[in-house]
C-alpha cells in the first residue's frame, strides 16, 4: 500500500501482548494513526496493561484479554468482540503465536505482520524488517512498533511522545498518602525490581544508594509492583530508617506517584518507560537487553551498563556466568553519580 487509506468506514486493529513497556511505547503509533482522518482505531491487550490506554484520546475501543480462568475461552469471547469491530487493517505488533492468530481470525481483509515472524504465513501483509525501513541499523523500540504504517504509507514523523494518563482521583489518593508520611513533591523514586534477572540489579545495592541519598539530604520513595514484595522486604530490612518504603500500587497510582517525584532510579523495566513518558529525569541501570532499543525515549536520562561480549542477549537467564554479571558486577558509585549529575 504506497499511500494510507482513511476513509470513514476504516478499522485499523492493533495487536500488543505481554509487555508493559511495549504498552507505552505503543502510545505514539495510536496518536499518529489518528492522523488521519476517518480511522477509527482498535486495540487488543492484555491485562492488567489496558490501564495504559484508558481515555487515550487516540483509542476508540480496548479489547481485553483476561489472565485468569480458561484462557482459551477469554481469547474466543475476545475474537468475537473484535470481528463485531470489523477491522480493515489488522496490524500483529507483538508477533507471537496468539497475536498471529488473532489478527489471522480478525476478519480483517488486510493482515500485516513482519515477514520475519515465525508466523507470517497468516498475514497478506509482509513487511520487511524494520531497520531496512528505517535505513539505519539501530531501531528503538517506538521507531519498530510505527515500522509497519511507515511501510503502509502513514505519516509517521514527527514521532509524537508516548503518553501516560494521570486522573485526578488517583494523584489525590498519592498526594494523601505521601502528606501522610511528611512527603510533597521532588522526591527522588526507586524501583529496584524488574522481570528478569538479568535486568536486576542487587537489593542490597539498591538500599545501599538509597541510604547514601538519604545521607546526601534528599527525600526517597522506594516502591515496586505487585508480585514485587520480596525486594521491598529485602530493601527495607538493609536501608536507612528515613527512607519511606510505598506498597506495591495498581499501574494508575504508581503513575501519579511518578508525576510528583523529581528524579528516579530503576532498572530497565515497563515501568521506567512510564517515567519517561511522563517527562521524568532518569538514571537507568542496563544488566542484559540491548539500551540501543529500550533506553528511555524522549526523556532526560543516564544510562549506566557494564560492556560484556555476550551484551546484549535474550535475557530470559544467563548462559555465559553462574550469575548475570552484565547487572551484578555494576557498584554503587556509578549510579550515585549519575543521579547527583541529574539534580
Amino acid at each position: 500500500m504506497s499511500q494510507p487509506e482513511g476513509s470513514g468506514q476504516a478499522r485499523v486493529l492493533f495487536t500488543r501482548l505481554r509487555s508493559l513497556g511495549d504498552t507505552v511505547l505503543m502510545t505514539p503509533l495510536l496518536a499518529v494513526m489518528k492522523r488521519v482522518a476517518g480511522w477509527q482505531v482498535g486495540v487488543v491487550i492484555e491485562e492488567p496493561y489496558e490501564q495504559i490506554l484508558q481515555d487515550n484520546p487516540h483509542v476508540d475501543s480496548v479489547f481485553v484479554i483476561e489472565n485468569h480462568g480458561n484462557r482459551w475461552m477469554a481469547r474466543l469471547r475476545t475474537i468475537r468482540r473484535i470481528r463485531a469491530f470489523r477491522p480493515t487493517l489488522a496490524v500483529d505488533l507483538h508477533g507471537g503465536t496468539t497475536s498471529a492468530l488473532i489478527t489471522a481470525l480478525s476478519g480483517a481483509p488486510r493482515r500485516a505482520g513482519y515477514l520475519q515472524s515465525a508466523h507470517s504465513y497468516l498475514y497478506n501483509v509482509k513487511v520487511p524488517d524494520s531497520r531496512e525501513i528505517w535505513g539505519r541499523e539501530h531501531v528503538h523500540t517506538v521507531e519498530h512498533q510505527l515500522s509497519i504504517l511507515k511501510h503502509l504509507g502513514f505519516p509517521v514523523e514527527p514521532i509524537p511522545p508516548p503518553e501516560i494518563p494521570i486522573h485526578s482521583e488517583d494523584l489525590e489518593w498519592i498526594k494523601d498518602l505521601l502528606a501522610g508520611q511528611g512527603l510533597g513533591e521532588g522526591f527522588i523514586l526507586i524501583h529496584p525490581a524488574a522481570a528478569f534477572d538479568t535486568k536486576q540489579w542487587d537489593a542490597d545495592k539498591f538500599a545501599s544508594l538509597a541510604t547514601r541519598l538519604a545521607e546526601a539530604g534528599q527525600e526517597v520513595v522506594i516502591t515496586a509492583g505487585p508480585g514485587e514484595e520480596p525486594v521491598l522486604e529485602r530493601i527495607r530490612e538493609r536501608c536507612a530508617s528515613t527512607i519511606r518504603l510505598i506498597d506495591p500500587l495498581p499501574l494508575g497510582k504508581f503513575s501519579a506517584l511518578t508525576s510528583l517525584c523529581g528524579l528516579y532510579v530503576g532498572n530497565d523495566t515497563g515501568s521506567t518507560h512510564i517515567v519517561a513518558a511522563l517527562g521524568k529525569k532518569i538514571v537507568v541501570i542496563f544488566g542484559s537487553s540491548d539500551f540501543k532499543v529500550w533506553y528511555p525515549w524522549n526523556a532526560e536520562h543516564q544510562l549506566i551498563r557494564s560492556d560484556l561480549p555476550c551484551m546484549p542477549c535474550a535475557g530470559y537467564f544467563c548462559l555465559q556466568f553462574d550469575e548475570p554479571r552484565c547487572i551484578r558486577s555494576i557498584p554503587v558509585e556509578p549510579v550515585f553519580e549519575a543521579v547527583q549529575s541529574l539534580l
